[in-house]
């Protein structure tokens, strides 16, 4: 079936007088151009406000890595869960270009996603999903970057619109995609702390390594490492002190080890079965160092808060934007 912003679209065009022959209106709403068609309509709604000077309590964590399969989207979901769980009011945005599947992972359908916001077929509230314990879910999030082909109007309005989420959160959690492509690289530098996973395989340890490396120019950045999928302590530490030696030695900055998951076969079968293994087996060691690792974010929240105040978010996102179109 269709999307429904086609019909939408073409009802909104047939409201205002052509402006050109019949001939060329007919081109105008052809297939081809319906975007260019919402993006004008969006054009002509509200401009919301980006405050740029606007404080913000809410933390914001990059949960990234250099290789796929090491589980960073269940980490995400499942520490969004933990923290939802104690309290906080969580928002999950899922970054990952055009591969995104937090919603499958949690038996949501997100065919809407920010893409749309952006074309001006639906605002941000009308594609926000309600996940388990009432976490937010925003898909599509890598499709800010369009933003930068968009009028001022629409500019402010989109992100006036993420302001307002950011403002109705305690935590923003972005689930990027593999490596630091180019497209997203902002998403994660603009956040207050990075979480880079890897598994104890040579070639993941590999390329944390070097997403490391291409984020270890960011003096306000807060790096730390996860491994996930250990088998033994051991391992873990030995996976972890290898990253931090070749930081210090190569980078010259340190490494902070954000916390250690072991293989859990629950967390394999949480997956086919598409319920998340802190609400389906909250007592699995692998649940139980995700409750470990947001109890020492919430800690560490709470010591900061009052001194945390920090322009939001989303105004740091598009400077950043701004600057890599320039």
């Amino acid at each position: 079936m269709a999307p429904a912003v086609n019909e939408w679209a073409l009802k909104q065009v047939e409201a205002v007088p052509p402006a050109n022959p019949p001939e060329v209106q007919s081109s105008v709403t052809s297939r081809g151009d319906q975007a260019k068609v919402l993006r004008g309509l969006m054009e002509q709604r509200r401009p919301g406000i980006i405050e740029k000077n606007k404080t913000s309590h809410c933390r914001t964590l990059a949960v990234c890595s250099g290789k796929g399969g090491v589980g960073k989207s269940v980490l995400s979901l499942n520490l969004a869960l933990a923290l939802a769980q104690s309290g906080a009011s969580v928002c999950l945005i899922d970054v990952n270009l055009a591969l995104g599947n937090i919603d499958l992972l949690c038996r949501l359908n997100g065919y809407w996603n920010l893409s749309h916001v952006v074309s001006g077929a639906r605002s941000l509230k009308e594609i926000q999903l309600e996940g388990p314990l009432g976490i937010s879910v925003v898909t599509g999030a890598s499709g800010l970057t369009d933003l930068a082909d968009c009028s001022e109007a629409v500019r402010k309005d989109v992100l006036g619109q993420m302001q307002e989420l950011e403002a109705n959160h305690d935590y923003l959690i972005l689930d990027n995609g593999t490596g630091i492509h180019r497209s997203i690289r902002q998403f994660v530098t603009s956040a207050d702390n990075v979480l880079v996973m890897t598994t104890p395989e040579p070639t993941a340890i590999a390329d944390a390594y070097a997403t490391i490396k291409s984020l270890s120019n960011i003096p306000s950045l807060e790096i730390q490492a996860l491994v996930n999928q250990y088998t033994s302590d051991d391992q873990a530490e030995k996976v972890f002190q290898q990253l931090k030696k070749t930081t210090e030695l190569f980078l010259h900055t340190g490494l902070t080890q954000a916390g250690q998951i072991p293989h859990d076969m629950r967390v394999v079968q949480s997956v086919y079965d598409r319920k998340p293994f802190v609400l389906s087996h909250p007592d699995c060691p692998a649940a139980e160092s995700i409750f470990r690792l947001a109890n020492t974010l919430q800690a560490r929240h709470q010591a900061t808060e009052p001194q945390n105040k920090q322009e939001s978010y989303f105004p740091r996102l598009w400077q950043r934007l701004l600057g890599e179109a320039a």
